[in-house]
């Protein structure tokens, strides 16, 4: 792959000025890295050289065709903590419907229309422009910082977690986990402290089969799956209720159903693939105990059909949360408030690569531009403006957490 040309500011006709952040971003949406059918080395290419050109050592490991991990690093300073800003490099399938193509960023009205313009390709390219910005003020004696800061753009995401999964595993194998991070996401740029899990168990209903003339002779899987989900309902509303002041309470939504076997047989099987958000404190094996003891009444329903879980479709992780008096928890609002920005703290109630951090000790924040509406969405985009102030917020993160001698606040 030949190097990227890396996108600058430019004046248009108006004598309006691009900014860096978002010459960058219309670089970054113009690649399609959606998962599972495009690449992300364009992308991770593109955010390398933006790096490199502030004094950051770049490392990009590949982890299947197609699928990368950057990583790039750079000390400032004497001592002090080391403080990782990441996200994701892929973008889920954009679908028609678009008022412009999804991978041909447009700004109109003041927003950058693409998909991946919010999640994530807005924080990362707000990031990578903040952390390349206190780079050059410190170089330049401006800026009077101790620490390191690590910048992370990682794979798959929005399938498996692959990347952060993996980064997390080789950081802590390395003895070389950060203190804390800030995890890009589409919150306009408020704090989450919190997030849902999730996990997608794939229900069998298993009946009898038999000709569809003669239906009495078999055992409907596909009737069975219906009085089943009537049980799931119940359950579904039994979760209902105030639950985590951030997150609110816990769902289980079915998501898909498939089954039968030939138009003129009564079907002997039928799948339903539930998706079932957690909170904090609540585990996956938890939550199957629950869904099984769903499928223990329906069981010994006396209709014939019986249902098990027969394997758990692929999710992010379980849910997170970095406790709100967190001394970096803290830091980060204070560095907000100073800013004239919104310190106070909220949930996400999708899940995200946070988890894999905390579940590591990592303290971890969630914050980036974009509104979480626009997320997988058509015609998703971010708000220029936001996108402009969004660097200098992040900035000012990494100031506050690195203006000290050591990390006191991890």
């Amino acid at each position: 792959m030949s190097s990227p040309t890396l996108p600058s500011a430019v004046t248009g006709p108006d004598g309006s000025t691009t900014s860096d952040v978002l010459a960058l971003l219309t670089a970054l949406v113009a690649c399609d890295s959606t998962t599972p059918t495009g690449e992300e080395e364009s992308t991770a290419a593109l955010l390398a050289a933006h790096l490199s050109a502030a004094g950051f050592s770049v490392d990009t490991e590949q982890l299947a065709p197609g699928r990368v991990n950057l990583t790039a690093r750079r000390v400032l300073g004497t001592g002090g903590p080391s403080v990782m800003l990441n996200s994701h490099l892929d973008v889920v399938p954009a679908g028609g419907g678009w008022s412009s193509p999804p991978f041909e960023p447009t700004v109109r009205d003041g927003r950058l229309y693409g998909r991946g313009s919010a999640d994530a390709k807005g924080p990362l390219a707000a990031m990578a422009c903040a952390a390349a910005e206190l780079a050059r003020a410190a170089d330049a004696g401006l800026a009077e910082v101790n620490g390191e800061i690590v910048f992370s753009a990682v794979s798959q995401e929005e399938g498996d977690s692959m990347g952060a999964r993996h980064l997390v595993s080789e950081l802590a194998r390395q003895g070389r986990l950060p203190d804390a991070v800030i995890v890009g996401e589409p919150t306009g740029m408020r704090l989450l402290a919190a997030h849902k899990g999730s996990v997608r168990p794939v229900v069998e209903v298993t009946g009898v089969a038999a000709h569809a003339a003669t239906p009495h002779a078999g055992v409907n899987a596909i009737t069975g799956a219906a009085a089943l989900i009537t049980l799931l309902e119940e359950y579904a509303a039994s979760l209902a209720g105030p639950g985590h002041p951030l997150l609110g309470a816990p769902t289980c939504t079915p998501v898909l159903v498939s089954g039968g076997e030939a138009p003129n047989a009564v079907p002997e099987h039928c799948r339903i693939t539930l998706d079932r958000r957690l909170l904090p404190g609540e585990t996956q094996e938890s939550v199957l105990a629950e869904v099984d003891a769903v499928l223990d009444r329906f069981n010994k329903g006396g209709h014939g059909a019986t249902a098990a879980v027969a394997e758990c479709a692929p999710s992010t992780g379980g849910p997170s949360e970095t406790p709100p008096d967190h001394p970096f928890v803290l830091l980060c609002r204070r560095a907000l408030a100073e800013a004239g920005a919104d310190d106070s703290l909220a949930g996400l109630t999708v899940n995200c690569d946070m988890t894999h951090f905390r579940a590591a000790g990592v303290p971890a924040l969630v914050c980036g531009p974009g509104r979480l509406e626009v997320m997988h969405a058509v015609d998703e985009h971010v708000v220029v403006t936001e996108l402009d102030e969004s660097v200098g917020l992040y900035r000012a993160i990494l100031a506050e957490a690195l203006g000290g001698q050591g990390p006191a606040w991890a």
